[in-house]
């Protein structure tokens, strides 16, 4: 199965791919406490965000339930410190791909749990809160919304989180 799943993420992709033992990962209060703070306005705005993508016991849960971690990463260089073009476009890269990866988890392997960077992008607009998701099948939560620290998950993983001087990088990760 593992070489399967990294098939399916190399495919995809990504410029840096690392794995470790799930047991090496971490629920975070202080990381939930940021989401309160809501600097990115996805707050109780999205099926995949807190408080209802779910407390951070029921992410303890899911992580205690998972032997392996898979880690990936979209990075690249900017232009400068301001080069926001380039960074919504390595979010965007990176955001479809890790659909993509979700997408076909969802079908070969639907016990992985996909942890994305960020808010959810398979919608336009969220339904939240007046109707059901319309993907429950392959919507994914934020790596952060699930309490991880992502620079630790990346270090467990043996990648690195930061590429250097201007870059910019995106990481999400699937547990199985």
């Amino acid at each position: 199965m593992a070489r399967e799943i990294l098939d399916i993420i190399e495919e995809m992709g990504f410029e840096t791919i690392g794995s470790c033992d799930a047991s090496k990962l971490k629920v975070s209060e202080q990381v939930r406490e940021m989401c309160k703070v809501n600097t990115c306005g996805q707050w109780d705005k999205t099926w995949a965000c807190p408080p209802v993508c779910g407390d951070l016991d029921h992410y303890r849960q899911l992580l205690s339930e998972k032997s392996r971690c898979y880690v990936f990463e979209t990075w690249g260089e900017l232009e400068d410190e301001f080069d926001f073009e380039t960074m919504m476009e390595l979010s965007n890269t990176h955001n479809q791909r890790t659909n993509k990866v979700t997408l076909a988890l969802s079908k070969e392997h639907p016990e992985a749990l996909v942890l994305g960077a960020g808010k959810c992008t398979l919608c336009p607009e969220c339904t939240y809160p007046d109707e059901p998701c319309r993907h429950p099948e392959i919507v994914h939560t934020a790596m952060e919304a699930a309490g991880l620290v992502v620079a630790d998950v990346c270090r467990a993983a043996d990648i690195p989180y930061n590429h250097g001087k201007g870059t910019m990088s995106y990481v999400s990760c699937v547990l199985v």
